[in-house]
């Protein structure tokens, strides 16, 4: 993170709107709340942030950083096959979304009241959906993808098994330990998306 005291008010305006969004209020976040909360004028705001939409998705991607997501996704791309890859993502998926519960939470409520929140939650799916992508590339160009499966069908299979609400179906509602929904969606995974031959 760089320093001064620019960064400093970012960081500030962050913390404030993650605070405020947490908090689990009934309606959108306005700029001047988040204002507010931080101690700064509306213009310097706007000066940081172009507007509620860019804020968000600074602050989804700032929480990603402070947890890990960045070095974690840098593992899954450093990974020697497809196959490992796959599993590296889903390990990485069962270790990381308890400790992104709430804020997942809060902007479900958000996002359907307030577009901005609703563009912010769609550039998280969006940077996802380009894991698998880049995944099962992978499979395709090694020869390992399912017979018959094209790239994006299987890019959007492997999307849906890994989202957050697959998650906290399993994890939360039906209470899978995060080692059982470790093995069983990587197996789902895997035979929905690799040759049974590469496999074997």
């Amino acid at each position: 993170m760089s320093s001064g005291p620019a960064a400093t008010t970012r960081d500030r305006i962050l913390e404030a709107a993650l605070k405020l969004i947490e908090r689990g209020q009934s309606g959108p976040v306005s700029m001047a709340a988040i204002a507010k909360a931080t101690g700064v004028s509306r213009q310097a705001l706007y000066l940081t942030f172009a507007d509620r939409a860019d804020l968000y998705i600074a602050l989804v991607r700032r929480v990603d950083e402070a947890r890990g997501v960045p070095a974690e996704a840098a593992k899954v791309e450093s990974a020697p096959d497809g196959v490992t890859a796959l599993r590296a993502f889903i390990d990485m998926q069962a270790r990381m979304l308890p400790a992104h519960r709430p804020i997942a939470y809060a902007f479900d409520v958000l996002r359907r009241q307030d577009p901005d929140a609703e563009r912010a939650w769609q550039d998280r799916l969006e940077s996802r959906l380009r894991q698998c992508r880049t995944i099962v590339s992978r499979l395709k160009a090694e020869g390992r993808l399912r017979p018959g499966l094209d790239p994006e069908t299987a890019a959007d299979i492997a999307w849906t098994l890994s989202s957050f609400r697959t998650w906290d179906d399993l994890v939360t509602q039906r209470g899978w330990t995060a080692e059982r929904y470790r093995e069983q969606v990587t197996e789902l995974l895997l035979e929905a998306l690799v040759d049974p031959q590469a496999r074997a």
